[in-house]
């Protein structure tokens, strides 16, 4: 059993625990919005609308997703024309989710992986596994 200062000393190292989260998360949600983004649906699990024409839309979208850990907060950022379909802006003037919405609550998928480094941080900071 560790002593009390051991006990301190891991109680402390929680600290850290936001930081480290967000760097575990960074990357395991880059790959799960990316898979999202592929399979032609919203983080939340929707399909996406076809094309006008017909067709799944933006087949590329998944590039267009990038995350970032900057410190303790994890950002998701989306690049290009997909910006006007995720908004349902411009020519089209259906959305097609493709990031989180700020306002629209925790999706499973990133409460999932959120959930899955919080954990993974804190057995890294506290020892426990």
């Amino acid at each position: 059993m560790p002593g009390l200062e051991e006990m301190i000393a891991s109680l402390r190292s929680l600290d850290e625990l936001p930081t480290r989260t967000a760097e575990l998360a960074a990357p395991a949600l880059e790959r799960a919005l990316k898979a999202t983004a592929a399979a032609g649906t919203s983080p939340d699990g929707q399909a996406w609308a076809a094309k006008k024409t017909g067709g799944r839309a933006m087949t590329n979208a998944a590039k267009a997703i990038s995350v970032k850990a900057l410190g303790p907060v994890v950002r998701v950022t989306l690049d290009g024309p997909e910006v006007f379909h995720h908004f349902g802006k411009g020519s089209s003037e259906v959305r097609r989710p493709v990031i989180p919405d700020g306002g629209a609550g925790i999706p499973d998928v990133v409460g999932k992986v959120l959930e899955e480094a919080s954990a993974r941080a804190f057995d890294e900071l506290t020892g426990s596994r």
